[in-house]
């Protein structure tokens, strides 16, 4: 990430695919669109950082992206609920926008430019697909029953396959004579944004038992949810099947479907860890 400037102790990050694309846009003569791109993407963000703060959510950096951005808070320490809430914002209001100069009667060129930027912006963020916000707000709610790592690989696979979609559009596109590269720079952005997603997973168990851990201390007392599960589980296996609102516990069975040993959440979490980094 380049780091840009801080406002209001705010500190913004652009992703290094950013300025490529940008670079590619102003080669092919959409400098203006550029530049109202860059605006649509400014309300995008601010209406996200708007939602986090109105949930008494604080955060130290926004990472912004080709197609949107990321912003570093603690998302584990809020409701499901409320990290989509988060996550939708910036769509909602680029849609907000889209339509406000729709029904305003504005009509120049200038106007249909941040419609159109407004729109796509928020028509491709909803995808449902990581990193997008339409899927992070899937995963969050997803969480809740399928667990934040099962739910994470699903929406991950989702978006490589609508980056490899992109691809071969873009490809479709050049056999046709229409050679865009920005088809192709987007999608291989997003299919290397969703493999980043991957690398993350392991800090995202980690990160889910820390917030469960702050949740326990808000609230005073968490529901305790028993699976049982053989003696030679694998511990990323086993860690998708852990759900936001409860604290896990685990009965280990042998032969005869004998009880082995117990072990909580805690563990595990430190067995996929391991696992991770060897």
């Amino acid at each position: 990430m380049i780091p840009l400037f801080a406002p209001f102790g705010l500190q913004l990050k652009m992703h290094a695919a950013l300025p490529i694309l940008m670079a590619s846009a102003a080669f092919m003569g959409h400098g203006k669109t550029l530049l109202v791109t860059a605006v649509a993407l400014a309300i995008h963000e601010a209406a996200h950082a708007i939602a986090a703060r109105a949930l008494g959510q604080s955060f130290e950096s926004i990472e912004v992206m080709p197609f949107g951005g990321v912003a570093q808070m603690d998302v584990h320490a809020l409701r499901p609920e409320q990290e989509a809430v988060i996550s939708l914002a910036g769509p909602a209001a680029s849609l907000g926008l889209s339509l406000l100069i729709a029904a305003s009667g504005w009509t120049g060129p200038l106007a249909q430019s941040l419609l159109r930027a407004s729109f796509s912006l928020a028509v491709f963020n909803l995808l449902p697909a990581l990193p997008l916000d339409g899927g992070r707000a899937i995963r969050a709610l997803l969480s809740r029953r399928l667990g934040r790592p099962r739910a994470t690989r699903m929406l991950i696979r989702i978006g490589i396959g609508i980056g490899g979609g992109i691809l071969l559009l873009g490809l479709f596109a050049a056999a046709r004579g229409s050679l865009n590269p920005l088809l192709f720079l987007t999608g291989a952005y997003q299919i290397y944004a969703a493999l980043k997603e991957q690398e993350s997973l392991a800090a995202a168990c980690i990160a889910a038992l820390y917030g469960r851990e702050k949740r326990l201390h808000r609230e005073g007392l968490l529901p305790i949810k028993w699976l049982a599960a053989p003696e030679d589980f694998r511990p990323e296996k086993l860690a998708a099947r852990l759900t936001a609102g409860s604290y896990h516990m685990f009965v280990l069975v042998g032969a005869g479907m004998r009880k082995s040993r117990t072990m909580d959440e805690g563990e595990l979490m430190r067995l996929v860890l391991e696992n991770q980094l060897e």
